[in-house]
């Protein structure tokens, strides 16, 4: 599982929790990254948690057979840095395993830009000033 733009690392931990083996959490922020590292030792450092601080664009590509993409980036990326979160769709669903998903959350007001080929939008739930959707591999013939 693979948490973007981790944060405080809240989701990466309830993966581990639930019984996730391996979680790997990027973010690079220089306010977040230091919360999250004393949530994990506050944790005990658990087995199976790996930081990356470092962008999503220098981690994702290294990942592949992922079965879990979470992402919560920041919500001015959509209407400021587009490209972002295009490029986190591209490099998130290049990582997915053949039955993986990729969830993004957004605001309302907002949208995901055009999809890459390889993805598709399978559900989108509304929760107070955000969305979520869910995406997984678009199936290829074969």
């Amino acid at each position: 599982m693979v948490d973007c733009c981790a944060g405080s690392g809240a989701f990466a931990f309830e993966a581990l929790s639930r019984g996730a083996r391996r979680v790997e959490a990027i973010e690079p922020g220089q306010h977040a990254l230091p919360a999250l590292r004393v949530n994990a030792a506050k944790l005990g450092n658990p087995p199976g948690f790996v930081v990356h601080a470092l962008p999503f664009r220098t981690v994702l590509p290294r990942l592949r057979d992922v079965d879990l993409v979470f992402a919560d980036p920041p919500f001015p990326w959509y209407t400021e840095e587009p490209a972002l979160v295009a490029d986190l769709l591209r490099l998130g669903g290049g990582a997915l395993a053949p039955e993986g998903r990729l969830v993004i959350r957004g605001e309302h007001g907002t949208d995901l830009p055009p999809l890459p080929a390889n993805l598709v939008e399978q559900d989108r739930r509304r929760w107070g000033r955000s969305w979520v959707a869910w995406l997984e591999r678009r199936a290829t013939a074969g």
